[in-house]
């Protein structure tokens, strides 16, 4: 009778020790999902148009970014191709966004383009202003970067790349990003841009 005592206590020792060591609730950090804070799809501009709040700044040359849909899907688009200037250089600029309403935020966005990308005299670069406000002339923008399309070899015209988690955490304040195209005949090709988002 007493060992089986024994044995009942030893096992409501141990019992106690077991649940006395775990981690309470409090102390697990669960992993949170991202919360979208802005999203374009390009998708409600219709036609050529781009979104409100998007503007286009032809920097060198005439042509400037355009919207544009395939099967239902709208993006963002430009290429040199028929602008008859010897270069183009133009950038499409986004609406502002106050990154002081959250904390962590990260961008990302699709690419893709087509066979006639053929040298590196084709590109799409992204930047980010702190003092942008429509004077394109006065503002300052600082290159960031991201998984972008090779410019060739191209395996399939337009298959869309994610750019991954461009980091806006260390921002502050209104902030514009900007996908800046660079194209010189007779490289003409066209890329595109959609689903960007911003997450925190």
């Amino acid at each position: 009778m007493k060992t089986l005592q024994f044995k009942k206590l030893i096992f409501i020792a141990v019992i106690a020790v077991v649940f006395s060591s775990c981690t309470s609730s409090s102390d697990i950090e669960y992993p949170t999902l991202k919360q979208v804070y802005f999203a374009e799809n390009f998708d409600n501009a219709g036609g050529t148009a781009l979104p409100s709040g998007w503007n286009s700044y032809a920097e060198i040359g005439s042509k400037l970014w355009s919207g544009g849909v395939y099967a239902g899907d709208g993006y963002a688009t430009f290429t040199a191709y028929g602008s008859g200037d010897a270069a183009n250089i133009s950038w499409l600029i986004s609406p502002a966004i106050d990154l002081d309403q959250h904390e962590g935020e990260s961008l990302s966005f699709q690419t893709c383009h087509d066979k006639y990308v053929t040298s590196t005299s084709n590109s799409l670069e992204v930047y980010i202003s702190k003092d942008y406000n429509g004077n394109f002339g006065a503002s300052h923008w600082t290159k960031v970067s991201y998984t972008s399309t090779l410019p060739y070899p191209l395996t399939s015209s337009y298959a869309y790349v994610n750019s991954g988690k461009i980091d806006l955490s260390y921002l502050t304040g209104n902030i514009h990003f900007a996908f800046k195209y660079t194209g010189i005949n007779p490289s003409t090709g066209a890329y595109q841009v959609d689903n960007v988002r911003i997450v925190y």
